[in-house]
């Protein structure tokens, strides 16, 4: 069957038009890994990939180091970069956690938000448990990720507008579409389990910046695993709650909400496919990374003239303006949304990385002293719905050195990153929780064909500790 006769069945029933829970249920059941195009297996090997890369290295974070220390005992599940096993639930939320500490996990335009930190985990914790082949991880991946991007398109920007943070609201119905598909739930009992998601859906912007904001792909990982096996083992939610009185759609989004555009785009085609992952290259807001590319070409070329800049003048969307921090940071995870921070390190050191966003890098004389001569506004004649559209502006005495706009981040599909270049982000990442010969084995199993199976993949990121 085709994307488009599975997008087809979900969304008519006996010639009667199908709700959005159902559509969904319809879809993720008759999803199958054989009839997904090359291209979106690709895809997803990719992501899966890039998720875990990050995952290690943040694995060694905090958040991740808190959470495990509540984990249970024992479980037939993997704690990556850790010596322990879990049950699936608690090995769904530590990894989580840690595939979003660093925010140098991948997004995704309808949802936006990140669709793997949440999905990944779920999808290799329970796949572990229940013995997964590589193929299905892979089919299942694909089935959330394109519930939790199609829901986005049902709901966004309102949604994000009123503070919600999509990758724990969308992330938790997606993780749960996901684990469906792995149980091989029938429809009735996929669309329980996308309601009981539904009900367990949060996520509160205002967290952003501190370890809550990791935590809310934790819990939508865990979330995910627990909203399949509940309905798994019987347990029922309204066949409505997505579209229904009272539903998410109303709550979340309200009367904003468009559940038409998630039915006629539902696997027309895949969210793997168009509009497709971006990749991140540095591990702060992706809003402004449009501008950080600029700052780092600016660097590049032009650095007597920056040595004694004048003027930089930052042009942002409305969606960085409604997510930046506007005070000096008090810690590196607030760092990552300070736009005069993040432009002063690109300027300074020609790139941006993980050891700028620790406290200690708040000290820095140099990056400060810059930062205060950099001036952030709304962007002038800026494309309406472009988060990612920024312009750079360096003055030296008064005569204009570097002006440039950009629409898209590079790691956007439209300016996609080199195999290479994901190599090299991968091995850097995995690079602080395994020796160089075990991350290049993780890498290319990733990228290898078939695609590995949950328990060995469990078995390589165990030899990460």
């Amino acid at each position: 069957m085709s994307a488009a006769s599975c997008a087809g069945e979900a969304g008519q029933s006996q010639g009667q038009p199908r709700g959005l829970t159902h559509a969904f249920a319809a879809f993720v059941r008759s999803a199958a890994f054989e009839r997904m195009p090359a291209a979106v297996h690709a895809e997803a090997q990719r992501a899966f990939a890039d998720c875990l890369g990050g995952a290690l290295a943040g694995a060694r974070e905090p958040v991740a180091i808190r959470a495990a220390a509540l984990a249970d005992a024992a479980g037939p599940c993997t704690l990556w970069a850790r010596p322990r096993r879990a049950s699936a639930r608690d090995a769904a939320l530590i990894n989580g956690c840690a595939a979003h500490a660093h925010a140098i996990d991948d997004t995704n335009e309808s949802m936006r938000g990140h669709p793997s930190a949440p999905i990944v985990p779920a999808v290799l914790a329970l796949g572990e448990e229940i013995d997964a082949t590589g193929d299905a991880l892979v089919e299942a991946y694909v089935a959330g990720v394109e519930v939790a991007a199609k829901l986005g398109l049902a709901v966004n920007d309102r949604h994000s507008q009123l503070g919600w943070h999509t990758t724990c609201t969308l992330g938790a119905v997606g993780a749960a579409a996901s684990c469906a598909k792995l149980l091989g739930l029938d429809e009735m009992r996929t669309v329980h389990a996308l309601g009981i998601a539904a009900s367990m859906a949060g996520g509160l912007r205002v967290n952003f910046g501190s370890m809550t904001k990791p935590l809310h792909a934790g819990l939508a990982a865990h979330n995910g695993v627990l909203a399949a096996r509940l309905a798994e083992a019987g347990v029922t939610a309204s066949a409505q709650a997505l579209e229904g009185h009272e539903g998410f759609l109303a709550l979340f989004c309200g009367d904003d909400a468009r559940p038409d555009r998630a039915l006629a785009a539902l696997g027309q085609p895949f969210e793997l496919d168009f509009p497709g992952i971006v990749y991140k290259q540095y591990p702060t807001c992706s809003l402004m990374h449009a501008l950080v590319d600029m700052a780092i070409e600016a660097r590049a070329h032009r650095l007597p003239e920056l040595l004694g800049v004048s003027r930089i003048r930052c042009g942002i969307s409305t969606r960085l303006i409604a997510a930046r921090r506007t005070a000096w940071p008090t810690s590196g995870m607030e760092a990552k949304f300070h736009v005069e921070y993040c432009v002063a390190v690109a300027l300074l050191g020609g790139t941006q990385g993980l050891s700028d966003f620790v406290d200690a890098a708040l000290e820095r004389p140099d990056v400060r002293a810059l930062a205060q001569r950099i001036e952030v506004a709304p962007g002038i004649d800026f494309p309406a719905g472009n988060g990612d559209f920024a312009e750079l502006h360096i003055e030296v005495e008064g005569q204009t050195v570097f002006r440039d706009r950009r629409a898209k981040p590079r790691g956007h599909p439209s300016q996609p990153l080199r195999d290479a270049e994901h190599r090299d982000k991968f091995m850097a990442c995995a690079g602080l929780a395994m020796d160089s010969a075990a991350a290049a084995e993780l890498h290319s199993a990733l990228r290898g064909t078939p695609f590995p199976d949950a328990r060995t993949l469990g078995r390589l990121l165990a030899a990460a500790h």
